[in-house]
């Protein structure tokens, strides 16, 4: 489930919505709301910035950037792969709807053949009924052929459905992978943090785990490294969240320098060790002959009856509370816990 709020949280959505999306040259459709819907709701980063973007100094979307939006930020197939993936079921289908009329026609070829067969044994003359049942012998041959032929074109109909199945699930895969790091991108991610708000722990001491790191000093980082170079060290720190992580976590790259790890099943103590092992293990890395990377972290455990944004926000406000530390640090928040404004 994409979407985790309440009807009553949805409902202020839609009323904080509406006016922007009526302000743009784009129609009033669903995917004009996701996009908005998306943003007022602060669930994704990435098309946020974007949207903002294209917004200023009072600019508006039309349609081809809506969907532009949507496309990048939310679809989770891309438009090619659809058409494609929609003409392969097509193709299959017709396949399979060939065989049926094949079959069809041949089963009403074989009736009346055994109709003519009935009529010619009861008006053989003596002698005459071993030819009638030779040629009722080669007819049902005949039929068994093409039963066989047909039989082998639906087979090859049934692998072609598996691979086409296959085919849905990689692509659907993929759409949750983010291509530079590998890693969980934050549509995966946000999947992800659904199944862990439904967890029966919440609230408990072995409640799913929040890690949120950001890269710091990233502006300047950007600055002096070049996109190559940047995407390297971004996929650096991708291996170092990767080393930490357990098969059973979600290791996602959610923002351009944010990283988080769901912990689903630990303890508050369990996630800081992790999280102390990953930013140790970020200060490993070397960027430049004088120039380490750094790592701030958050930590925050689910509690009873919180929504994704809660969950997200207390681990970022811990984020926060490690950058004005003074950076390259852990701070744990629990889930019954506010730092001071």
């Amino acid at each position: 489930m994409r979407y985790t709020e309440s009807i009553a949280a949805s409902a202020q959505a839609l009323r904080t919505a509406l006016p922007l999306m009526s302000r743009q040259r784009a129609a009033l459709h669903p995917v004009t709301y996701a996009v908005w819907y998306e943003h007022v709701t602060a669930m994704n980063g990435a098309l946020s910035r974007e949207l903002m973007g294209l917004t200023q100094d009072g600019a508006t979307l039309d349609e081809p950037q809506t969907w532009a939006l949507y496309r990048k930020h939310i679809a989770e197939l891309d438009e090619q792969m659809a058409v494609t993936l929609a003409q392969d079921v097509g193709d299959v289908l017709r396949g399979v709807s060939d065989c049926t009329d094949q079959a069809g026609q041949q089963v009403q070829q074989y009736a009346r053949a055994l109709q003519g067969w009935e009529r010619s044994l009861r008006d053989a003359a003596p002698g005459q009924h071993v030819q009638v049942l030779a040629a009722a012998l080669q007819g049902t041959q005949d039929m068994r052929h093409v039963v066989l032929g047909l039989a082998a074109k639906l087979e090859a109909s049934r692998q072609e459905v598996a691979s086409l199945r296959q085919e849905v699930h990689r692509a659907r895969s993929e759409a949750l992978l983010d291509p530079l790091t590998g890693l969980s991108n934050r549509r995966g991610f946000d999947r992800a943090l659904a199944d862990c708000l439904r967890s029966p722990d919440a609230g408990t001491p072995t409640a799913p785990c929040l890690l949120l790191g950001d890269i710091d000093d990233f502006p300047a980082l950007r600055e002096r490294l070049g996109e190559a170079r940047l995407n390297d060290t971004l996929r650096q720190v991708a291996n170092a969240v990767r080393s930490v992580a357990q098969s059973h976590h979600v290791a996602a790259h959610i923002e351009d320098d944010e990283f988080a790890l769901l912990i689903p099943g630990a303890g508050l103590h369990e996630a800081y060790t992790l999280a102390e092992q990953l930013r140790h293990g970020v200060a490993q890395l070397q960027v430049a002959a004088d120039r380490r990377l750094s790592l701030s972290v958050g930590v925050t455990q689910l509690g009873q009856g919180d929504s994704a944004r809660d969950f997200i926000g207390r681990a970022d406000q811990a984020l926060q509370a490690s950058r004005a530390q003074g950076r390259n640090r852990v701070t744990v928040l629990a889930a019954n816990e506010r730092f001071a404004a």
